[in-house]
């Protein structure tokens, strides 16, 4: 190559004159192209023309113009065209063909099809060749089925496809994953009597591969070589290469020792091997690729660098690194990233900045490199240096990625708090916005998270200033709502330029509704719905439960149900949610007969109710002593529809213990029990209490030993009991206390748990649960178990008084003042 090069410098020096003709230019031209230099096929055209021995014709420049788009240089083939049209030059198949082709390689895809029509425009056939660079471009492309419509209609134009482009059809159909259509072609292909190369069976092997079939692939090499084709290297590289990504690179390596390799070959199993840090045969592969003598590419020297740092030989990653222009190799963006990474990684920081200055005074620009510096300067506390990097980055228009940005912004709160997040938003409040915006947008996320709210808005209202956008309005918002903070995410929507409620939607503004009306801002909740309307934003039923919801909450029933009455107008449909907040609150004004009819009405429209909507009736009534009434709901209304739970037999069973009939208590407790359901924990306690403060302590042992035995209770009490450090067991406690007949002492810990359990809001129960629909507090659930009505807490102490009890009857009097409202 050499000596050819310093043939044609001789031939077009002044002093030779020798008269290249335009078959001779073409055809210098093509061949530097073919060899991979395309800039040597510029140099010597430009040579050339400046010596005046070269007027070139369309031919030569067909040729030029390939050798640009090899290079990359789609915009001097433009200005090229439009000079040549201006001198009258009128392109041919062969020279579109070529432009097209190298507009396919760069991956403009719309530009090769825009010439292909102008090409068709101006009255220029497609020959077999520009269909088939069509059809691979857009095979490579993933169009397969426009590739396929090209096929049958070059066909019906009687232009007969060739090898190359049934080729390109293969490999199309191979990077979709139709492997088998790609062979129904094959098949088809020999049927024609074409010829078949080795680079078809490289692409279909290639395609096998992929899809992890090896022994398909194996029997392909066998196939070639019934049919007379010798596979080279390039088809042994393709199986090493199936064998490595599928993690059997002892068997890769292995084929690699029965052919002559070359740079790919060794750079495909040094890779493999250094991904396993399977160190020992890096080294074997690198000893024999020197004694192969084979030439090392930046591929593979690149490879090589990350395998010694991986090992800890910095001197030798050192020394490589210092030899690569001695072997013709220009360091590129991964060699830098792999020799800064690689230093990071083990901490060598200085070593790490001495490459990152070598980074600085070359050509190449590399975000990855400046992100990995960044990233191990945070870790060595040197926040200072890494804040001067990243304002580095942004000044050169990179981007800094997520997990470094994220970095830096807990290393600066954690050494500067607040103060110091505010600081560096104040540094790169003057850069360009939209590079920082990532970072801008994770700093609010980070203050809300560590609960500065303040710093959070503050930052907030810088990028409101610089009209950018905040990407997370969500989560800002709802970590507002979530800290109690509803009314300054309401302040933050309504203030908020366009850019930031353009990206906010129903449910963004619901959770604010929502936590406006539990916090008590019911006012705001409603300026805001109209807000939201303003902003073209369409609200659901979530969003009109909660409104719903927080006027019931505020004493507003008769306001919450003209609102439910005007849902119909606006074209909202009811849900389930709907009707059982109202009806829980219905119940809750002791309104049975309204929270009846909006029970049946809800069924007469299709929906289900479920067991908490059921239970907020029937559990209504027994707190009122209508047990009656409860046991008419539940045998007419609930039975057939939805299961009673044990929330459901535990309400009955307190109905019917305030009323002081404890032989109805005992009758539905053993009914339910026969199917299945029994009472949960609370349920059990009332009881069990219910029959201490009436002196039948067998009974109420009895009782005890259930409830102990029973599933959903025994849950709950070693929960409890896995939150005590060096512990005995609780409920092995119990079932002593319960055999020693000390029931009291064994209420006294049924007390603790409960208070445990449902005061501090840990049980999943079904307590809990109908808290959702209808917002009662525990506490007042725990009072209201002990505030019977007059004659039940008469009927009570005058038992215990009767039976000499005095100070169990004066306990349960003290008990009582101390849960009166």
């Amino acid at each position: 190559m050499d000596n050819a090069i310093e043939v044609l410098e001789m031939m077009t020096n002044k002093k030779v004159n020798y008269p290249f003709d335009n078959f001779v230019s073409s055809a210098v031209i093509s061949g530097f192209c073919k060899i991979g230099k395309p800039e040597l096929a510029l140099g010597f055209f430009e040579t050339a023309v400046d010596s005046g021995v070269l007027v070139p014709n369309l031919v030569t420049y067909t040729a030029v113009v390939s050798a640009l788009c090899q290079l990359g240089k789609v915009d001097e083939v433009r200005d090229l065209v439009r000079r040549l049209e201006d001198e009258g030059f009128e392109f041919d198949c062969v020279f579109y063909s070529n432009w097209i082709h190298g507009y396919f390689k760069g991956g403009a895809l719309v530009d090769a099809l825009m010439q292909d029509r102008k090409m068709v425009e101006k009255g220029i056939n497609r020959d077999v060749v520009s269909y088939s660079i069509l059809i691979d471009g857009l095979s490579r492309e993933g169009n397969i089925e426009k590739a396929l419509g090209l096929l049958g209609k070059m066909i019906k134009e009687g232009i007969e496809p060739n090898l190359i482009t049934y080729t390109a059809i293969i490999r199309g159909l191979c990077k979709k994953g139709k492997l088998e259509d790609a062979f129904v072609l094959f098949d088809r292909i020999l049927s024609f009597g074409i010829e078949v190369d080795e680079f078809l069976y490289v692409t279909l092997i290639d395609g096998i591969c992929k899809k992890g079939n090896l022994n398909r692939a194996f029997s392909m090499l066998g196939d070639m070589e019934q049919r007379g084709i010798q596979p080279s290297i390039l088809t042994y590289n393709t199986v090493i290469n199936g064998l490595c990504k599928a993690g059997r690179v002892s068997e890769a390596d292995d084929i690699s020792k029965g052919v002559v390799g070359d740079v790919i070959t060794y750079s495909t199993l040094l890779d493999s091997y250094v991904k396993v840090e399977n160190i020992d045969a890096v080294l074997e592969i690198r000893r024999r690729f020197v004694e192969a003598k084979i030439p090392m590419d930046l591929v593979m020297c690149n490879i090589l660098l990350k395998a010694f740092l991986l090992v800890g030989a910095y001197g030798e990653a050192d020394a490589l690194y210092r030899a690569m222009p001695e072997m013709g190799l220009t360091p590129d963006t991964a060699t830098y990233a792999t020799m800064i990474e690689g230093y990071c990684k083990t901490g060598q920081i200085e070593d790490a900045l001495e490459m990152f200055n070598e980074l600085r005074k070359s050509s190449v620009s590399a975000a990855v490199c400046y992100n990995h510096i960044i990233d191990a300067l945070c870790k060595k506390g040197m926040l200072e240096t890494a804040m001067e990097v990243l304002i580095e980055l942004w000044e050169k228009g990179l981007y800094l990625d997520i997990h470094t940005s994220r970095t830096l912004l807990h290393s600066i709160h954690a050494n500067g708090g607040d103060k110091g997040i505010l600081d560096l938003v104040y540094k790169v409040e003057q850069l360009n916005s939209d590079i920082c915006l990532g970072m801008l947008n994770d700093a609010i996320l980070l203050l809300c998270n560590r609960g500065s709210f303040e710093a959070a808005i503050e930052v907030y209202m810088i990028m409101m200033r610089k009209d950018l956008t905040v990407t997370f309005p969500s989560t800002i918002l709802k970590t507002l709502v979530d800290n109690l903070r509803s009314l300054d995410a309401y302040l933050l929507v309504v203030n908020a330029g366009e850019t930031t409620l353009s990206s906010m939607d129903v449910i963004d503004y619901t959770i604010i509704i929502n936590g406006l009306c539990k916090e008590g801002f019911l006012v705001k909740a409603l300026d805001l719905c109209n807000f939201a309307k303003s902003k073209g934003v369409t609200l659901n039923t979530i969003t009109y439960n909660s409104l719903i919801n927080g006027l019931c909450q505020q004493g507003c029933l008769v306001e919450a149900l003209r609102l439910f009455d005007s849902l119909d107008n606006i074209g909202l449909v009811p849900s389930e949610v709907t009707y059982g907040i109202l009806i829980d609150n219905l119940c809750k004004e002791g309104l049975f007969l309204d929270a009846e009819k909006l029970l049946d009405s809800m069924v007469s429209k299709g929906l289900v109710p479920n067991i908490l909507i059921y239970n907020s009736i029937v559990d209504g009534y027994c707190k009122l002593g209508q047990t009656e009434d409860a046991m008419r709901v539940l045998s007419r209304k609930m039975m057939g529809r939805v299961k009673p739970d044990a929330f459901t037999v535990s309400s009955i069973i307190k109905g019917y213990c305030k009323k002081g009939d404890m032989e109805e208590a005992l009758r539905v407790f053993a009914e339910f029990k026969e199917e299945n359901i029994s009472a949960d924990f609370l349920g059990f306690l009332f009881l069990i209490k219910c029959f201490c403060t009436k002196g039948r302590m067998e009974e109420a042992r009895g009782l005890l030993r259930e409830m102990l035995v029973s599933e959903s209770v025994v849950k709950l009490i070693n929960r409890v009991d896995a939150e005590l450090v060096e512990s005995e067991s609780i409920r092995g406690f119990l079932v002593e206390l319960c055999e020693q007949g000390r029931v009291p002492q064994a209420i006294k810990i049924l007390d603790e748990i409960s208070s445990t359990i449902y005061l501090s809001g840990k049980n999943p129960g079904s307590y809990q649960r109908l808290q959702f629909l209808n917002g009662v507090n525990e506490k007042e659930i725990k009072k209201e178990d002990y505030v019977h009505d007059f004659h039940s807490l008469h009927s009570t102490i005058s038992s215990l008084c009767t039976s000499g009890k005095l100070e169990q009857a004066n306990e349960f009097v003290m008990s009582v003042l101390s849960c009166m409202p």
